[in-house]
């Protein structure tokens, strides 16, 4: 069984796709969905979640154990619920890190760069690119470093927005991450990156990094002022 089919509908009601409405389903899916809403519902009522807002899926050792395709679960803070991404394509070229694309259930996609979130598509004022090099190559060695970061995201219509942000990114020392059941001894990065007109835009990047390999296994990531902020999990690489 796919983890990700597995997941997205055993968890049905419990997962937000990043970018709006799925597809029809089959009426064994809607089966499936009804008892999932009501899982949902039970949930809602113990914990006093907002309405509207569903919660963080937990995932099972059972289902990583599952997994044998590289998979990446996102946690919208904004928006509640989570997504799990599977990778399609990934390529090196002339500019530090690898990219990685990764799809939603819904065909959205997040654009990831040696661990870091440089573009977007179908989640809504995307990132359409980013140079994010010296970030980059501070995670590739798990060390503070500082530089610019430069953004063209979607002003909804048919133009690019140009951000420019001033960043210092800090090593915060060892932090082990546990991913479900199992631990990694993690470097903690925080990214915090000030610019635009005036200064005002202010964001703060965490990444939790493996030294040696600089995995990313676990970030708070910025992805735009209309989606916020992600939480990104590597449950499978």
């Amino acid at each position: 069984m796919i983890f990700l089919r597995f997941l997205k509908f055993a968890a049905l009601g419990l997962v937000l796709v990043l970018g709006g409405c799925g597809s029809d389903k089959s009426s064994s899916d809607k089966q499936l969905a009804a008892a999932a809403g009501q899982v949902l519902a039970q949930i809602k009522a113990k914990a006093g979640a907002p309405k509207g807002k569903a919660p963080v899926v937990q995932v099972t050792a059972k289902q990583i154990d599952n997994t044998k395709i590289p998979a990446l679960q996102v946690n919208p803070e904004t928006r509640g619920g989570s997504d799990f991404l599977k990778r399609i394509a990934q390529r090196n070229d002339a500019t530090p890190g690898t990219v990685a694309v990764w799809r939603t259930s819904d065909n959205a996609q997040l654009i990831i760069r040696g661990g870091v979130l440089v573009g977007s598509r179908g989640i809504g004022g995307d990132i359409i690119s980013s140079e994010a090099t010296p970030t980059v190559r501070a995670i590739a060695g798990a060390r503070a470093g500082q530089g610019e970061r430069r953004y063209f995201m979607s002003d909804g219509g048919s133009s690019d927005v140009e951000v420019v942000l001033s960043c210092d990114i800090q090593n915060l020392g060892r932090s082990d991450t546990r991913i479900v059941h199992q631990s990694y001894q993690t470097i903690h990065l925080r990214e915090n990156c000030v610019g635009g007109a005036g200064n005002r835009i202010g964001i703060t990047n965490e990444y939790w990094v493996q030294p040696g390999s600089g995995i990313v296994r676990r970030s708070r990531q910025w992805a735009g002022p209309y989606s916020g902020y992600f939480e990104l999990i590597l449950l499978k690489n």
